[in-house]
């Protein structure tokens, strides 16, 4: 089970680049309970957990890199909009580790799902949208206010297609409900 989910993983990493330690160690730690010492998995673990921050990181400076080169603008106005992209990103890095979560959630069950876990996760998944739909917003209201609001659209128009992206990516990889 250690690299059972590792699409899905990197997947979701590209949009929840905090998190994705946390679902490799559950994942690790749900398919074989250790009995070695804590010391020695902690060792273990410690390359893997930097190659996966390193990832992380380039996928963040890539993500930035791709926002910075659709948007189009000239330097003052970046400045006006990267100071709230910043603020936007971080908020969408924290919910993203909520979806995270719920995914791990689903995947950690999906052999013994029940009733009851099956309705929980739907709702955690419809609640990360409705969320995702409200950040969103703000984005947009908060970048029509420091910049203009044809910056706002076309920065909503950007991060809608990431957005996009990442969820095909991910809905592709992860396996339906059992039935």
């Amino acid at each position: 089970m250690k690299f059972k989910n590792l699409a899905v993983i990197l997947a979701v990493s590209s949009l929840s680049f905090t998190a994705i330690n946390s679902v490799a160690q559950a994942e690790e730690s749900a398919s074989s309970p250790s009995t070695e010492p804590a010391a020695a998995t902690a060792t273990e673990a410690a390359p893997q957990t930097n190659a996966l921050q390193m990832f992380r990181f380039a996928l963040e400076m890539d993500k930035e890199d791709f926002i910075k080169k659709s948007m189009k603008l000239d330097p003052a106005q970046e400045k006006k909009f990267m100071d709230v992209y910043y603020v936007f990103n971080a908020k969408l890095v924290a919910l993203n580790n909520k979806r995270l979560a719920a995914i791990a959630d689903y995947l950690k069950d999906l052999d013994n799902m029940t009733e009851a876990k099956a309705g929980e996760l739907a709702k955690r998944a419809l609640e990360f949208r409705k969320q995702r739909v409200a950040l969103d917003s703000k984005y947009y209201s908060a970048l029509a206010k420091a910049t203009s609001k044809t910056i706002a659209a076309r920065a909503l128009q950007v991060e809608s297609v990431l957005q996009g992206a990442g969820d095909v990516a991910i809905g592709s990889r992860l396996p339906l409900m059992p039935e």
